[in-house]
């Protein structure tokens, strides 16, 4: 899978993600087992404000052919997802979640997964590409 797929799945899928905890939060956070007060409410839209902001990044970038802003934007990719992944791994197994956290985890595990290959693996390979020049 190239970056240009893989970049539009991770916005629709932020997209699809973002929206119902924007408009519901409490009925997405109900999903996870878990209860949210007025206070929670706001910081999960807030969260949710930020995934639509990444999908928008993500879309729009998608076909970037610039080699340095696609390292810039892979990375903090990579760099949000990880850290997703470290906070949903962790409510998961400490019981903060019903078994659907899981689900969560192992969704920014396979993000995280892929936007680290394309910061590293990726950008070895651009770099053993040898581009001929054209000759006048």
């Amino acid at each position: 899978m190239g970056r240009t797929t893989f970049a539009s799945i991770a916005a629709l899928f932020s997209l699809v993600n973002a929206v119902p905890g924007l408009i519901a939060p409490t009925a997405v956070a109900s999903l996870y087992g878990v209860t949210l007060d007025s206070q929670t409410v706001l910081v999960a839209q807030l969260l949710a404000a930020s995934y639509i902001g990444y999908a928008v990044i993500n879309w729009t970038t998608r076909a970037c052919t610039d080699p340095a802003m696609r390292r810039d934007i892979d990375a903090g990719n990579l760099i949000a997802w990880a850290a997703s992944a470290a906070i949903w791994i962790y409510a998961a197994s400490t019981g903060m979640t019903n078994a659907m956290g899981w689900v969560g985890a192992a969704f920014t595990l396979l993000f995280s997964l892929g936007w680290a290959y394309f910061v590293f693996a990726d950008r070895a390979i651009a770099s053993r590409v040898v581009t001929a020049t054209r000759r006048a």
